[in-house]
């Protein structure tokens, strides 16, 4: 496995267990939110939750911190049980002159 594949491989897992600590913590609300009253909570698009969800983006920590405070949590609870991601992002490959 490539460098680059091993990096894309650990961020899914990792966008996964965000995705569903996301979920987790929009059901475990008091009351629970829907996506859509996290949206009016929240004021992030309906799509942008929904794709955080489906672990489709890497949302930036501005979108976490705003997450995390419409859900009334700390932004910890957010990658809780997540692992420190060991892959980096390889540089772009040089391009011959």
């Amino acid at each position: 496995m490539s460098t680059m594949e091993a990096y894309k491989a650990e961020l899914a897992v990792y966008l996964e267990g965000l995705a569903a600590n996301v979920r987790r913590l929009r059901e475990e609300h008091d009351p629970p939110f829907s996506q859509t009253d996290l949206h009016n909570v929240s004021r992030l698009h309906r799509t942008e939750i929904g794709r955080i969800e489906n672990a489709e983006v890497e949302p930036r920590l501005t979108t976490l911190a705003i997450l995390a405070h419409s859900l009334d949590v700390p932004i910890d609870s957010l990658i809780e049980g997540l692992p420190v991601p060991k892959e980096r992002k390889p540089p772009p490959q040089a391009k011959d002159a």
